[in-house]
């Protein structure tokens, strides 16, 4: 399967329909259709553009919305997931994360995401429009020690 230039990270939705691919050097993310009894991928359309440099991709546990953290602009860019196609949409604009973003995240609720900023040693908050995927800062981060490059939530809803 083509991808762009330095695939960093791959995320599959909830479904198991669709995967999505981080592109370093090319500035954008790829699309993917799974075939599921082979597991072969198939590209959808082509890449859409990201920040700068990302490393990471996630899936809300919806499979409505995608996150991509940007380490070199620094911000996270939101997409929504076509349910049919699994093509994205830029929700708009990036949003400001700290130095550096090298991993995102979304609770299971789908409410909060959560970013690595392994420059400024912290972890971005940030909550979920549930209707657009648009994120919002919650104001706040989180001192996360030296250099955090990974982060991930668990667990289940109550």
């Amino acid at each position: 399967v083509t991808a762009g230039t330095s695939p960093f990270s791959v995320a599959v939705d909830p479904t198991g329909r669709f995967a999505y691919m981080a592109n370093g050097f090319s500035d954008n993310v790829s699309a993917y259709t799974i075939d599921p009894t082979t597991g072969a991928l198939t590209s959808v359309g082509a890449p859409i553009a990201a920040g700068t440099a990302p490393v990471s991709v996630t899936v809300d546990p919806t499979g409505r919305f995608a996150y991509v953290a940007n380490v070199a602009s620094s911000d996270v860019s939101a997409y929504t997931i076509d349910p049919t196609t699994g093509a994205l949409t830029s929700v708009g604009p990036a949003v400001a994360a700290g130095s550096a973003p090298v991993s995102v995240t979304v609770d299971l609720s789908g409410r909060f995401a959560y970013v690595a900023n392994i420059n400024s040693d912290d972890i971005s908050v940030y909550t979920i429009d549930s209707s657009t995927g648009a994120l919002t800062s919650a104001g706040s981060t989180v001192a996360a020690g030296d250099a955090p490059n990974s982060i991930t939530t668990t667990g289940t809803i109550e």
